[in-house]
């Protein structure tokens, strides 16, 4: 009981085998540890020293059964060491090793850790490209209600050429996605004091996440036909792989199949390189591979929105 109590993180009471029973049922309790009355008989025929009763196995039921399987190596190992020993050894190490207080770490912290500023700055930075990928991708879909109003048509018989028409597009939809990232950032300088890293690496590669952003709406525009089909796909597509992205947590924190997924979506290379800017590594090898990956994206967005966009 002493080392099964030796795991503050949960409250231990001891109870009959029946009331822990119900009390699993009801769900009042995580687990119920069972200690056998043939406890020695178990030990020298090698056999499991405690059972465990659980309706369902929870995260915290994990944690509980790592600690009897712990405790219950200990008392194994305890065993064979005092096998040879004088009688009532084997206990008397048990009672040590209970009433044992373990060891204490006193702790100075000489620098603060500053890996939490440049959190912060990344999640202002992730939530300001999922608001330009709702609003461009908004933006873009506007071609759709042009084509329905006529002005679309009134376009393609002026003497400007398709090219001029889609970088005029282009253009206004950049331009508007710099004046919302700019905002954001002087808004977030201006109330928390943050550090946006080296300009010279910041802006030409926050133009390139906002080139990729672009690229997305015109994609939607070209798919679709409406545009309450484009407010539809273009939530659905942002909150996803945003969420697959880092945007809204650490991709660190997902296991490694989905992070290997999230190679698949735009916004996991753009967080990479604002990360590396931020934080001030500026690694070389990681920008370029970002930056060619954001290149890559933005390529295919363009071919596919060009492509399904009729020019007529």
């Amino acid at each position: 009981m002493k080392l099964l109590k030796q795991d503050s993180n949960f409250d231990w009471k001891k109870a009959s085998q029946k009331q822990a029973e119900k009390n699993v049922s009801s769900q009042d309790v995580v687990a119920a540890v069972v200690i056998p009355e043939d406890l020695n008989q178990r030990i020298t025929e090698k056999k499991p020293l405690f059972d465990i009763i659980v309706q369902r196995k929870t995260e915290n039921y994990l944690a509980v059964s790592n600690h009897v399987e712990g405790t219950a190596g200990l008392i194994l190992r305890s065993y064979q060491a005092t096998a040879n020993l004088e009688e009532g050894a084997f206990s008397k190490v048990l009672e040590t090793i209970a009433t044992n207080k373990g060891v204490t770490v006193d702790r100075q912290i000489i620098q603060k850790d500053t890996n939490d500023s440049v959190a912060i700055n990344l999640m202002f930075v992730g939530f300001a490209i999922m608001f330009m990928m709702f609003g461009l991708s908004g933006a873009a879909s506007a071609i759709l209600d042009e084509r329905i109003g006529g002005t679309w048509g009134r376009l393609m018989i002026t003497p400007a050429t398709k090219l001029q028409i889609s970088l005029g597009y282009l253009l206004a939809y950049f331009f508007m996605g710099w004046i919302q990232f700019a905002v954001l950032m002087a808004a977030m300088n201006l109330m928390f004091d943050t550090s946006w890293g080296r300009f010279t690496y910041l802006i030409p590669f926050a133009s390139l996440v906002i080139l990729c952003v672009v690229g997305f709406g015109m994609m939607i525009a070209g798919l679709v036909k409406t545009k309450q089909q484009a407010s539809a796909i273009s939530a659905v597509l942002i909150v996803s792989t945003c969420m697959l992205g880092g945007v809204y947590w650490p991709i660190d924190v997902v296991p490694e199949i989905m992070q290997k997924i999230a190679l698949g979506v735009p916004q996991t290379w753009a967080m990479s390189g604002f990360k590396e800017i931020i934080s001030g590594s500026l690694h070389t090898g990681t920008l370029l591979k970002d930056t060619a990956a954001l290149f890559g994206f933005s390529a295919l967005f363009f071919f596919i929105g060009l492509k399904g966009i009729k020019f007529e």
